[in-house]
């Protein structure tokens, strides 16, 4: 009896084995819903990997069983990785102060930023570019300063000689100059005004003087609004009215008074 009973349990117990070696491994085909709800997870040697939804990743880890990944975010791995950097540390609130610099990124290319806070907002918001400082100006100026050929010096000391000459700009615009020295001055610093010399005299006087070709005019308004004129040599006068001058220069070419000031001379 006690030995049909040990057959029995032997039978059972050989029967319980080879009915688990029979049975299936668990299956990893799982069939996922389609819903997008990405998980951002992370294997065992440190790699991201994203999975459509946590069911994708399960049948995942039932295929590659070593991999071993595990959820680290409910979100796209890349969102993840943006989240990570805090959001303040590329936010600053920049003051509206334009102060621009040109910076150049690791690839070469120049970009003008407003200030040097908008610059690192951007670095840190684009890491891979990586853009430094290269000058505390716009771009553009930057490029016009490189290509322009060094700018001649326009600060010639000139002779205190008084040697007046009317010229004209490309506008039209007449303007007298103590002397030609004083002249090359203004065109080296104004290059866009162009004044060429149009007479080795005041602009005044050319006027006066054209205004009559036969004879200088012989009247002026009684207005006593005086000036102090300078002579060539220096010396100084009051006349009347700036007319009275210009009446005496034209009648008198080779004295050419010039107003200095508005007012009687202290003489």
């Amino acid at each position: 009896m006690q030995f049909t009973t040990l057959i029995t349990l032997t039978v059972a117990t050989s029967m319980a084995a080879l009915s688990a070696l029979a049975a299936p491994t668990p299956a990893c085909g799982t069939i996922c819903p389609t819903v997008y709800q990405p998980v951002c997870a992370r294997a065992i040697d440190g790699l991201n990997k994203v999975f459509g939804n946590a069911c994708e990743l399960k049948n995942y880890n039932c295929k590659h069983p070593n991999a071993n990944f595990a959820v680290v975010a409910d979100s796209n791995c890349q969102d993840f990785v943006a989240a990570a950097v805090p959001a303040a540390a590329c936010g600053t609130i920049c003051p509206t102060v334009y102060q621009p610099v040109c910076a150049k990124a690791i690839d070469g290319l120049n970009k003008t930023f407003g200030n040097a806070c908008e610059l690192k907002n951007y670095n840190c918001k684009h890491p891979n570019a990586n853009f430094v400082v290269v000058a505390d100006s716009n771009c553009r100026d930057l490029i016009a300063a490189d290509a322009a050929p060094t700018a001649p010096a326009c600060g010639t000391i000139c002779p205190a000689i008084y040697q007046p000459v009317c010229a004209k700009a490309k506008t039209g615009l007449n303007k007298s100059f103590v002397n030609p020295c004083e002249l090359k001055n203004y065109n080296c610093k104004h290059p866009n005004a162009n004044f060429t010399v149009v007479a080795n005299a005041d602009c005044a006087d050319l006027i006066a003087c054209s205004a009559t070709p036969a004879t200088c005019p012989t009247a002026c308004a009684e207005i006593y609004k005086p000036v102090c004129a300078k002579y060539i040599n220096g010396d100084l006068q009051t006349f009347a009215n700036k007319c009275e001058m210009n009446i005496f220069n034209c009648k008198n070419p080779a004295i050419a008074f010039t107003a200095v000031v508005e007012g009687a001379c202290d003489n």
